[in-house]
């Protein structure tokens, strides 16, 4: 029958997880049944520390769904590695912040020569720290880098072996509670005190949904119903009026704090879009790898989004 063409080729599911805000969108749909809805029998999660173990994942066919930043995806795709975005899951221009401590005395872009920064090689992060440097007119050469996870951040930062970190929520704020720490720059605005409050753009930091190519070319149908559920679940989120409901639905399920959910909650919008914002994001992505070195045979950003 014609229904039983459009079904699931594959009806088990595993998501790769991460413990932020963006999977707002995938808890809504499991807990509100829209999985079983479009024919799913199983929905089941991994929750990975890091990217790029969820990205290995997706690759060895361990999950179906990947939701990173945009980063890693897009240097994947031009080392070879087939993988596809599939749309936007949450914008999150102002999530990465540059934390200090204050005993750094950090209060302009120069002061950064004088201190350690811990970030994270090969994320987001990286981007934001070139494009800080650029729009200041800073000596790359003298900024001083340690490569070093989110946790291993937050810790080095508290100890006092780093001064600075940059890094996306919740670390900067869990930085802000548990050290003597401010924020001197978000992905959108500058703290630094001679522009303080002005727009400055150094991120082009979203959250995307991405799967292996070789499966969305296998399982049309199955791709298909996946995306409707999605984007039903991007609308709910992305609803004020269902805000506390939200909230609640992901601490519940990610037994966390929901005050802290809460007040990070502004950080992210919920907008599946694909436009010209979209593509400008992932240029100026793809242009830092580019200019790095880390990517060649730079392809259109269309190519590889499956819309």
């Amino acid at each position: 029958s014609a229904a039983e063409a459009q079904e699931p080729e594959t009806k088990e599911l595993a998501l790769g997880f991460g413990l932020d805000l963006p999977f707002a969108v995938h808890i809504v749909a499991i807990e509100k049944g829209w999985f079983e809805e479009e024919g799913f029998a199983e929905v089941t999660t991994k929750t990975f520390t890091a990217g790029a173990l969820a990205g290995e994942a997706l690759v060895a066919g361990e999950i179906h769904l990947w939701t990173p930043g945009n980063l890693p995806p897009i240097s994947m795709v031009h080392n070879a590695i087939p993988v596809v975005v599939l749309g936007v899951d949450s914008i999150n221009l102002g999530l990465d912040k540059l934390v200090v401590r204050k005993d750094a005395n950090v209060s302009a872009p120069e002061d950064l020569y004088d201190i350690k920064i811990g970030l994270l090689e090969g994320s987001t992060a990286s981007l934001d720290l070139a494009n800080l440097v650029d729009h200041y007119g800073l000596d790359a050469s003298r900024i001083q880098t340690v490569n070093l996870a989110p946790p291993e951040q937050l810790a080095s930062l508290i100890s006092g072996d780093v001064q600075d970190i940059l890094v996306w929520e919740p670390w900067p704020y869990r930085a802000l509670q548990e050290a003597d720490a401010e924020i001197v720059h978000t992905g959108l605005v500058s703290h630094f005190d001679a522009n303080a409050g002005e727009e400055v753009q150094i991120s082009h930091n979203r959250s995307i949904f991405v799967a292996s190519q070789d499966f969305v070319r296998e399982n049309p149908n199955t791709v298909d119903a996946l995306m409707r559920v999605l984007m039903r679940a991007s609308r709910y989120v992305a609803d004020p009026a269902n805000k506390e409901e939200v909230l609640k639905l992901f601490s519940d399920f990610q037994d966390q704090d929901i005050e802290v959910n809460r007040a990070l909650w502004d950080n992210y919008v919920f907008d599946p879009t694909i436009d010209q914002g979209y593509v400008a994001d992932m240029e100026a992505t793809a242009d830092f790898l580019e200019a790095t070195g880390r990517i060649r045979d730079r392809m259109n950003v269309l190519e590889y989004t499956y819309t």
